[in-house]
């Protein structure tokens, strides 16, 4: 895909998480005018100012649950482009906190959409995950409604407007993802802790994904659910590559401690359900679900079976181990030499 360059003043929500600063980089890389990072939390804010430094950067603090606050984005100038990606995220916090979930979830994008439609902004782009395709717990659930959300805006408006969504599994090293939660128990000198070894989970570096996600903002006529195409790993490979190759570099050694799968954890994620495989379309890196069969240039339709974490590639252990380097790299947690 080309990679578009993004002009006037873009609105990335949750724009200081992992997703949503990378959106932000690579915004600023294509060379955006000015790129608008709405998000609640001050000292991510003052961090991310201090590392990037670039003055097409708008900080704007405030709580996409709060309509009054996200107004204020809108009230400052026009916004030509939206990339939602506030959102809880973490399956158990979901679980234990289900309001607050709905809350920001559900309630945060129905306020991000009413805004975008009545300032008739060009495009918007929701991030969702592959949790969203057959929900079994709370956040997934919550996912969904977010997505039926944006794609609905899409009846709102006279086809000047272009809502979006785009799907996909886990980003490696993305905070609170596996790789940085299991580095941090090596360096504490505590086991690694693994659910259930035969878990299976899509994983895709996060350059790579926010690379798709704002390509589709350039292809997308509206209405569209593009799902990436992944590999995936096994936990418990992983586990061992902690074990084995990873805990000597930190000076430690480990166990790995199964404790079982938790409440809302699946044992395979899919990307599609058995609904939107009966209407898809793909190209080398996306697959598509286009309303009334009406896709972009460049996609063919297909038919797959399923589109489930246990039957793509699952990545070896000297691929898990470049992702968890990387991590430690980027971290500076490896000793030096």
């Amino acid at each position: 895909m080309s990679e578009q360059r993004f002009e006037g003043r873009v609105l990335v929500t949750g724009g200081t998480g992992s997703i949503g600063s990378e959106i932000v980089r690579q915004l600023l890389d294509r060379g955006a005018e000015r790129v608008v990072v709405f998000s609640r939390d001050e000292i991510k804010q003052f961090v991310m100012k201090t590392e990037l430094d670039d003055d097409r950067i708008e900080f704007i603090m405030g709580d996409i649950r709060n309509p009054d606050s996200l107004g204020a984005v809108f009230e400052r100038g026009p916004v030509d482009a939206v990339f939602h990606a506030a959102a809880m995220k973490h399956v158990v916090a979901c679980e234990r906190e289900p309001m607050e979930c709905a809350l920001t979830n559900i309630t945060g994008t129905q306020n991000l959409v009413r805004l975008a439609v009545k300032y008739r902004v060009p495009r918007m782009v929701t991030i969702s995950t592959d949790k969203a395709a057959s929900p079994t717990g709370v956040m997934g659930a919550a996912k969904f409604i977010t997505e039926r959300i944006t794609l609905n805006a899409d009846a709102l408006t006279d086809g000047a407007q272009a809502f979006c969504c785009v799907r996909f599994g886990n980003v490696a090293n993305s905070r609170g993802s596996v790789i940085p939660i299991m580095v941090a128990r090596l360096a504490a000198g505590r086991d690694i802790i693994v659910s259930e070894p035969e878990i299976t989970r899509f994983v895709m570096r996060i350059t790579d994904a926010v690379r798709l996600v704002l390509s589709t903002a350039e292809i997308s006529r509206g209405g569209e659910l593009f799902i990436l195409k992944m590999p995936a790993f096994r936990l418990g490979d992983l586990a061992v590559v902690m074990r084995d190759r990873i805990a000597s570099r930190l000076g430690r050694t480990a166990k790995i401690v199964q404790k079982g799968l938790f409440t809302g954890e699946k044992l395979h994620e899919g990307l599609l359900n058995p609904v939107e495989l009966q209407h898809l379309y793909e190209n080398d890196e996306l697959y598509l679900m286009a309303p009334h069969g009406n896709p972009p240039s460049g996609f063919t339709a297909c038919k797959i079976e399923s589109y489930d974490s246990s039957r793509v590639r699952q990545l070896g252990a000297n691929e898990l181990e470049a992702l968890v380097i990387e991590h430690l790299r980027d971290r500076n947690l490896l000793p030096p030499g």
